[in-house]
């Protein structure tokens, strides 16, 4: 993922949306959460979740040569169990001029 840029996430789920009562993607950098979207920000297709990233929410996070952003997908669902992926390792890559284009 580059900085500045509006990235959309895909996460291919084992079991069909309408399952899910609440869900959370978090995007955290140095053990902080730095982007966090609900069930409402994501879009929920047969057993695929989808974000779409603003420039204003990958702004927020820090670039260097070796920069990485954990990613982590909580759902509750309707049945009461919560669920938890793995954390997955996203790279950010740089921008030279920074700001919102």
């Amino acid at each position: 993922m580059i900085r500045g840029t509006t990235p959309t996430l895909e996460f291919a789920l084992p079991f069909e949306v309408d399952l899910i009562a609440e869900a959370y993607v978090t995007i955290s950098q140095n053990q902080s959460v730095v982007i966090d979207k609900s069930l409402s920000e994501l879009t929920c297709a047969g057993k695929t979740l989808t974000v779409k990233l603003s420039q204003e929410d990958t702004l927020k996070l820090q670039q260097s040569e070796f920069k990485t952003a954990e990613v982590q997908i909580r759902v509750r669902m309707k049945s009461g169990d919560a669920l938890a992926s793995d954390i997955m390792r996203l790279y950010v890559g740089r921008i030279l001029k920074e700001g919102v284009i």
